[in-house]
This record gives C-alpha cells, structure tokens and sequence, in this order.
C-alpha cells in the first residue's frame, strides 16, 4: 500500500497525539516506600509498644513468649544474620524489630 506525503504527515501526527494521551493519562507516580511506611520509626508498633514493654517483665514475657533474657541470647545470635542494608530509596528494617515481628 502507497501512502501519499500527506497521508503519511496525517498518520504521524494521529500517533503522535495518540502518544501524548498516553502520557497524560498515566497513573501518579507509585513510590518505593508508601508514605504510612515512613511513619514506622515514630508511630510504628515496635517503636511505641517495645519501649513499654522492655520496662515490664511479665507484660514483655505475654507479649513475645519469652523472657528478655532469652530474646536477646536470641538476638545476639542471629543478628548478623537477619541485618538488611541501608539503601539510598529506603532504610532496612533493623534486626531487632525483624525479631519481634518474626516472634509476634
């Protein structure tokens, strides 16, 4: 199939325009980190239950199933193990909290 000059300079500018719709009709931008996630370090659970608890024995043993002794024999021995590293997107989840969530 031939296609005129004109034709051709109709089809270009259709796509083109076809293009641009795309691109304005995307989806906002999705981040790597939700914006609830970047809460976590202030208004996190471990962050506001784990300091309460670490001052009550009995209410730290119900809660985890063990005493703070044994949490961090526990601890100690695994930590290197379960640390994540930093990145420049997002920091890692820290050792100890992966314990208490893993636990809870």
């Amino acid at each position: 199939m031939n296609f005129s000059d004109d034709e051709l300079a109709m089809i270009a500018i259709l796509l083109d325009e076809e293009e641009e719709e795309k691109i304005v009709s995307r989806e906002p931008r999705k981040f790597w980190v939700h914006a609830a996630w970047k809460k976590r370090e202030t208004e996190g659970e471990f962050a506001t239950l784990y300091k309460e608890l670490i001052h009550d024995e009995i209410k730290f043993y119900e809660y985890f199933r063990m005493s703070m002794y044994s949490f961090n024999v526990l601890f100690k021995k695994i930590e290197n193990d379960i640390q994540k590293q930093n990145t420049n997107f997002r920091l890692c989840i820290p050792p100890r909290h992966r314990l208490a969530v893993c636990l809870r």
